[in-house]
């Protein structure tokens, strides 16, 4: 099989796969207890602190539910306009009482819009348990849903004891919930306007009440006091316990460029000193990312086409995305290399997806991002006069020395 080596500018680079990797030692000091700090669309960590220490998760649970619900709306499965009538076991007067709630209660009717933005904002518990009777019929049955979607994410390091949060027995990883986290904003980028960036939300309203008639409105204000304050900042969530401190999930976004944020076990001397410390440790994280780096935009030269022995057709051309997106560090644009390797002759079969070549970058002689050349189609054996005509021109060709 012979191979050709080609090096260009970075500039021109394309790859499939970008290798998640630490990009940066340094960083700044803080006190909360487990961090982590990721690229939304390369997943490239800018900043980690004890990233697999198990950590009580407290409400950012709930995001987890959240998920589940988008998806099972995605699926056709729930929708978002559908009337809900809260189970008794939902019931604020039901949960325990120091418990974050939306206040649902009997005779009520509201949409699962309005759950997701009790659970969203209001950070309800009773919405949670509402939310996983609605969807598996029990919470038991919701809960180990939430655990067998962490496992097919590949997040290992998240476990739920429940849809709320409120049972310390549930644990994550700040590593493995930024990676779900990217996969959450992935998958439902709209849930951060319509959910997660709310500045406030009431419940109950009017309508939502028996005959119309019932206690005042209650407006909570969404608890994640970045949203007010950072700029860029449009979510995720908050979450206290007294056994986990005070954790946050955030978004935020300039220009090309999305940070999401875990940062967990966040103490103070008061709830405001506690809160006062998350929101200053994570302002400088998020300053740090977007300081100190940039996402680039990064697109290729066209593979060569690939001379098919024996096949159905005499040459493919390899598969590779158009662009690709890099996180490096800011003035370092002009010290990236790359690399393509790839083959220009195979024998049929050829079958879609088959490796022919492979796409590298570094950055000073670091790799920092690879791919691979497939094959875009199948390429069956060709006739038995292709194959007859190709093996003497193979014959030749190897008899003089020509790469085949």
């Amino acid at each position: 099989m012979h191979k050709i080596i080609r090096k260009f500018p970075a500039a021109l680079f394309l790859a499939l796969y970008i290798f998640p990797a630490s990009a940066l030692e340094a960083g700044p000091e803080i006190m909360a207890r487990a961090a982590v700090l990721m690229d939304a669309k390369t997943g490239v960590i800018l900043y980690q602190k004890n990233p697999s220490l198990p950590h009580p998760p407290a409400s950012l649970a709930k995001i987890m539910t959240i998920h589940i619900l988008l998806e099972k709306i995605s699926a056709g499965e729930l929708s978002l306009n559908q009337e809900i009538r809260p189970p008794e076991a939902s019931w604020a007067t039901n949960l325990p009482r120091d418990s974050s709630l939306m206040f649902l209660g009997p005779g009520q009717r509201l949409t699962l819009l309005d759950l997701l933005k009790g659970l969203a904002v209001s950070s309800g518990n009773d919405a949670a348990v509402a939310a996983a009777i609605l969807s598996s019929g029990s919470v038991p049955a919701f809960t180990g849903l939430m655990n067998e979607e962490a496992r097919k994410m590949g997040c290992g390091g998240l476990f739920f004891a429940e849809p709320s949060g409120y049972d310390a027995r549930s644990s994550i990883t700040a590593l493995d919930f930024a990676r779900f986290l990217r996969i959450y904003v992935s998958r439902h980028p709209q849930a951060l306007a319509a959910l997660h960036s709310l500045r406030e939300f009431t419940y109950p309203r009017q309508e939502n009440m028996p005959e119309g008639n019932g206690p005042n409105p209650i407006t909570q204000t969404n608890r994640n006091s970045l949203l007010f304050s950072y700029p860029g900042a449009d979510g995720i969530k908050t979450g206290y316990l007294d056994e986990s401190g005070y954790n946050i999930a955030l978004s935020a976004q300039r220009g090309a460029m999305r940070l999401i944020l875990v940062l967990l076990g966040e103490r103070g001397a008061s709830p405001q000193a506690g809160i006062r410390a998350r929101d200053g440790d994570s302002r400088r994280l998020l300053d740090f990312g977007f300081d100190n780096f940039t996402t680039q935009k990064f697109s290729s030269p066209a593979p060569q086409a690939v001379r098919v022995w024996k096949g159905e057709q005499e040459q493919i051309v390899p598969e590779a995305p158009a662009e690709i997106l890099l996180t490096i560090p800011k003035g370092t644009e002009n010290h990236l290399k790359g690399e393509i390797s790839q083959t220009l002759y195979v024998t049929a079969p050829v079958k879609k997806g088959d490796i022919l070549g492979t796409l590298r970058v570094s950055l000073e002689e670091k790799i920092i991002y690879e791919g691979k050349l497939t094959a875009a189609s199948d390429v069956p054996r060709g006739s038995w006069w292709d194959v007859f005509t190709d093996s003497i021109i193979i014959f030749f060709r190897d008899l003089f020395g020509y790469p085949v």
